[in-house]
């Protein structure tokens, strides 16, 4: 099972702002899978895989 990401926790490993991670899920760009909507959490797994593909694309 993978691990669960805080937006904080988000946002440092992608490294951009806390809002900019709550503005991701807004936009259903990560899946918030079990928090609130004012703090959603996010697995670890699904971060990864936005990272890889946004970095493919030129940036996240």
């Amino acid at each position: 099972m993978a691990d669960i990401f805080t937006v904080a926790q988000a946002a440092e490993f992608l490294g951009v702002t806390d809002s900019r991670v709550k503005r991701l899920a807004r936009e259903s760009l990560l899946n918030n899978v079990g928090g609130d909507a004012a703090e959603p959490t996010f697995s670890s797994d699904e971060v990864k895989r936005y990272k890889e593909l946004a970095e493919r694309i030129g940036g996240i």
